[in-house]
């Protein structure tokens, strides 16, 4: 008997394996620079794609502003991108917006770009991954930054870096100037 209860124990089942907890590995694939392009910077080839978004948006003016320019693009809901230009910006600015995204997951972009960073953001409880970059075109020191809905989906540093090489070159073909990397100094 005792070698009975002794058995029962093993008899018993053991408890089932808890699922596997999947985490979406994130993917790198290039982003299509192709027209039409909205808020002047963003591919609308792209955007589903990049975040994951796949129902109806609207996309702010194509109005152009000489000097510095800010366009929206959102669903009903959130934003889906954010993109911003200034023609002519200090080093303040970029500085600032470094300093901004210093604990927030920051990672430097390609000098060859210019001076800038990616990091993340939220607002009103959104999570977002935004690029900054203070740059040379012609003689003047502009910047261009880009926010972009998170998307786990996605390598949205790979992505953001594309667009920023794309931002760069619609930027010099809209003020006919030629990119020079960073500013001096």
């Amino acid at each position: 008997m005792a070698a009975v209860i002794m058995a029962c124990p093993a008899c018993t089942p053991d408890k089932p394996p808890s699922a596997p907890t999947s985490t979406p590995v994130p993917m790198r694939r290039p982003v299509p620079d192709r027209s039409p392009y909205l808020c002047y910077f963003i591919p609308e080839a792209a955007v589903a794609e990049l975040t994951g978004y796949t129902g109806p948006y609207k996309a702010g003016s194509a109005k152009r502003d000489p000097d510095g320019y800010g366009c929206v693009i959102s669903n009903d809901e959130q934003s889906l991108f954010i993109t911003s230009y200034d023609v002519s910006a200090s080093q303040k600015l970029i500085e600032n917006f470094t300093e901004f995204g210093k604990n927030r997951n920051p990672v430097k972009l390609p000098e060859e770009l210019g001076t800038g960073e990616i990091s993340d953001f939220e607002t009103r409880l959104y999570p977002y991954r935004k690029a900054g970059v203070w740059f040379r075109c012609g003689s003047d020191n502009s910047l261009i930054t880009i926010v972009v809905k998170r998307n786990p989906v996605r390598d949205q540093d790979h992505d953001l870096i594309q667009l920023m090489q794309i931002a760069q070159r619609r930027f010099a073909e809209m003020f006919k100037c030629k990119l020079g990397g960073p500013p001096p100094g």
